[in-house]
C-alpha cells in the first residue's frame, strides 16, 4: 500500500484576502503609485497605417470619449486596434452584401468565406471594445449619479458596487 505523497487538504491554508488586506504591507517592500494625470492621451489624428474606414471610426471613437471625459487611462494601441478590427469587418459586410452568404461551385452550394472572416473580425473587434469600455465603466461608475436616468443601473447593480 501507498504510504507517501499528496494528501488532500494537508499543510498552511492560505489567508484569505480580506486577511492579506488587514495586514497591511507585510513584506515592507516600497509601494509604487503610478501617476496617471501624466499619461500621454489619445492622440488626436490617427495612425497613418489606418484605412480611411479605420481612420472615420478613430476619430467618432476618440470624439466620445473626449465628449464623457475618458481619454486618460485608455492606451491609444487599444484605439487602433478596434478601429482596423472594425473597419475590417465593415469591408467583409460589404462583400457578403455584394456576392450573398451562400455561392455555387461545381454544381454544390458552398457558404461564402466572408461570412466566418466577418465573424472573426466582429469577435476580435469585440475583444478589443471590451479592454476601451472596461476603463470607461470604472471611471464612469466613480461618478454614478442614481438621479441620472442614462446611468447604466443593472450595470452597477451586477458590478457589486
Amino acid at each position: 500500500m501507498p504510504q507517501g505523497g499528496y494528501r488532500a487538504n494537508a499543510g498552511r491554508h492560505k489567508k484569505s484576502a480580506t486577511q492579506k488586506k488587514l495586514e497591511g504591507n507585510p513584506g515592507k517592500r516600497p509601494i509604487e503609485v503610478l501617476d496617471l494625470s501624466s499619461a500621454d492621451e489619445i492622440p488626436a489624428e490617427p495612425p497613418a497605417w489606418l484605412s480611411d474606414k479605420a481612420k472615420e471610426i478613430y476619430t467618432f471613437v476618440r470624439a466620445w470619449l473626449e465628449k464623457i471625459g475618458c481619454l486618460r487611462g485608455i492606451l491609444p494601441c487599444h484605439l487602433d486596434e478596434y478601429s482596423h478590427l472594425k473597419a475590417n469587418w465593415h469591408k467583409a459586410e460589404e462583400q457578403i452584401t455584394a456576392t450573398g452568404m451562400i455561392f455555387k461551385e461545381d454544381g454544390k452550394v458552398k457558404p461564402s468565406p466572408f461570412v466566418a472572416l466577418a465573424q472573426g473580425y466582429m469577435k476580435q473587434a469585440n475583444d478589443a471594445w471590451a479592454k476601451i469600455y472596461a476603463v470607461v465603466r470604472e471611471t464612469k461608475l466613480k461618478d454614478w449619479d442614481s438621479a441620472n436616468p442614462n446611468d447604466d443601473v443593472m450595470e452597477r447593480l451586477l458590478g457589486g458596487r
